[in-house]
């Protein structure tokens, strides 16, 4: 049993474990969960969920064990661990894990915390949403993902993935008035939707454009395929579009405009051709998360950042869209980003992280859940 930090935090990058093959590292953390007094169990897609303590209030410390595919030398140097997974997310999960593994929670009258390894969170939605199912019910999260033990992330975006295929009928270019262009249909499908992007984004509240992006409707093509032959009028055109939007916007505010266009559009084509088709898929409908960084929670974890750093926490919004979102959002609770690492080295083939920024991390969670669990009780004997 690895009761060194820096050793555990090796063998959790030693153990490779891309998307769909997690198991090994897995079972290493059900394992280790195990002998310290959690009560350990996977579900139906292979999450690990560890528990411990009881009453409440009720923690979810939880992150992502999978990482992108390609295996890199693991090694030591300089202070620092290389290896796939030194930044996402291995230093995040192995922080929580130690460092709660090492709480006694026999110094507090009331608290649960629940370790979450979640399986496939970098090709799918699978493992998220089959944890989603389990009858938990948290009162605060945390999700572990690189911020550097400095920041905590209290906002993300939303994000919304539309791909449309357009379908019309070939025709000559000689007689291109006859005819409808699906590669054009797109385009202009496109400028309507940057269009709707662009006013949704002028209507954002006047008191938060010092932070322009985060507040932004940002719309951008991911795909454009279409066409065979430059003397052939385009039958079929496929787009895959990626908006990302705050969190004062809602996914089906956005929807309701962009279908209202589509059907404009639609109505405008099919008097020239009546084969002519606009087909809609939905690929990812996220809304977006943001909290306020004064609850408990989020409290605790500033006063211990700057216990052991001796300076304030930096609270960040991204531009991006994690898990954070969708489990603030169903459980309808509090939650962050948190970990250690720098977020920029993510999906690089340099991944590393420093040593001592990982023991720090370490020390804050330590700090944190005592603060957390002592603040929270003090708040209940005072209603």
């Amino acid at each position: 049993m690895l009761e060194n930090p820096t050793e555990f935090l090796k063998e959790c990058i030693k153990l490779y474990s891309p998307s769909e093959n997690e198991t090994p590292y897995a079972r290493f953390l059900a394992n280790f969960m195990k002998n310290h007094g959690f009560k350990v169990k996977f579900d139906n897609i292979g999450n690990v969920i560890a528990i411990k303590g009881r009453g409440k209030p009720f923690l979810l410390l939880i992150s992502h064990m999978d990482t992108i595919p390609g295996e890199l030398p693991v090694f030591e140097k300089e202070g620092k661990i290389f290896g796939r997974g030194a930044v996402d997310c291995k230093p995040s999960l192995a922080a929580m894990v130690y460092a709660i593994s090492k709480y006694d929670f026999n110094t507090i009258t009331s608290g649960t915390i629940a370790i979450v390894g979640i399986v496939r969170e970098e090709s799918s939605l699978e493992g998220i949403q089959e944890f989603l199912k389990s009858d938990l019910s948290p009162d605060f999260a945390i999700f572990g993902e690189p911020t550097t033990t400095s920041q905590i992330c209290i906002g993300y975006k939303g994000r919304l993935c539309l791909s449309y295929e357009i379908t019309s009928m070939p025709g000559h270019m000689a007689s291109s008035w006859m005819h409808v262009n699906a590669i054009e249909v797109a385009l202009d499908l496109w400028n309507e939707i940057k269009i709707i992007s662009q006013k949704l984004s002028s209507q954002g509240d006047k008191n938060t454009q010092s932070d322009s992006y985060f507040h932004k409707v940002i719309s951008n093509i991911g795909t454009l395929k279409g066409g065979d032959l430059a003397n052939v009028i385009p039958s079929k055109c496929t787009m895959k579009i990626d908006i990302r939007f705050p969190p004062l916007i809602k996914s089906n505010l956005l929807l309701e405009k962009i279908r209202g266009m589509k059907l404009e559009i639609a109505k405008k084509y099919q008097n020239n051709c009546p084969e002519f088709q606009i087909k809609e898929e939905i690929l990812s409908q996220i809304e977006g998360y943001e909290v306020k960084g004064d609850d408990v929670m989020t409290g605790a974890l500033r006063w211990a950042i700057f216990k052991i750093r001796k300076e304030k926490a930096i609270m960040v919004k991204k531009t991006g869209t994690t898990f954070t979102n969708v489990i603030g959002t169903h459980f309808g609770i509090p939650t962050i980003t948190y970990g250690p690492g720098d977020p920029k080295l993510e999906h690089t083939d340099g991944e590393f992280v420093e040593i001592d920024e990982y023991k720090e991390a370490l020390e804050i969670y330590q700090k944190f859940i005592e603060k957390f669990f002592y603040n929270y009780q003090k708040i209940i004997s005072a209603k």
